[in-house]
């Protein structure tokens, strides 16, 4: 499977990788274990997740949604 993910510049912490909301929730199990080891992995990468119909919305508005959760 294919997931979106992109690269934003973030002033507090330089450049982070956002993904979807959909990958997350294969890489958890419903415990909030991992997977596997490739899983965490893949994870550790990604700064944050989000829904999956927002990961194409304008840099702007993205950077919103980011810091918001970064608070």
């Amino acid at each position: 499977m294919d997931f979106k993910s992109r690269v934003v510049y973030m002033p507090e912490v330089g450049e982070v990788l956002v993904s979807v909301v959909s990958l997350n929730e294969l890489l958890m199990t419903e415990e909030g274990d991992y997977v596997n080891e490739k899983a965490q992995l893949i994870d550790e990468q990604i700064f944050y997740f989000v829904n999956d119909d927002e990961i194409d919305l304008p840099v702007k508005s993205l950077m919103s949604i980011l810091s918001i959760g970064f608070v």
